[in-house]
């Protein structure tokens, strides 16, 4: 009688992780709005992470920045895990789970080079 109770109380605590997982994410950063004669604080409007800034000698602003593609929370893909857990009594999770797992998405990194006013002169 335990074992069904775990197995039931388990079945309830790890309801609908994976729907959770595909809420969850890291919006992808539109990069077509990044272009040469930019301000800064259109660069920083993104989801991108400055870590790293320099000033050199002639005043330009030198910034590195980290964002993540491939990782982007979705809606749709939460609504479809719903549906499958109610269909299948939440066993689709042991497929639905590892997928989300592994959606860690790809780190990238990009150079920006402004002028000390803040406008974008170098991108790479």
């Amino acid at each position: 009688m335990k074992k069904i109770y775990l197995l039931v109380c388990s079945i309830i605590v790890l309801q609908g992780c994976s729907a959770t997982m595909a809420l969850t994410g890291d919006r992808e950063p539109n990069l077509s709005v990044i272009q040469k004669g930019q301000n800064k604080a259109i660069v920083e409007s993104q989801p991108l992470k400055p870590f790293n800034t320099e000033v050199l000698k002639n005043g330009n602003i030198v910034s590195m920045y980290q964002y993540t593609m491939g990782n982007s929370p979705s809606a749709g893909r939460a609504a479809v895990y719903v549906l499958l857990d109610v269909a299948t009594c939440f066993i689709s999770e042991v497929v639905t789970m590892p997928i989300e797992m592994s959606k860690t998405g790809e780190v990238k990194v990009i150079r920006i080079e402004y002028t000390p006013q803040g406008e974008i002169i170098k991108i790479g």
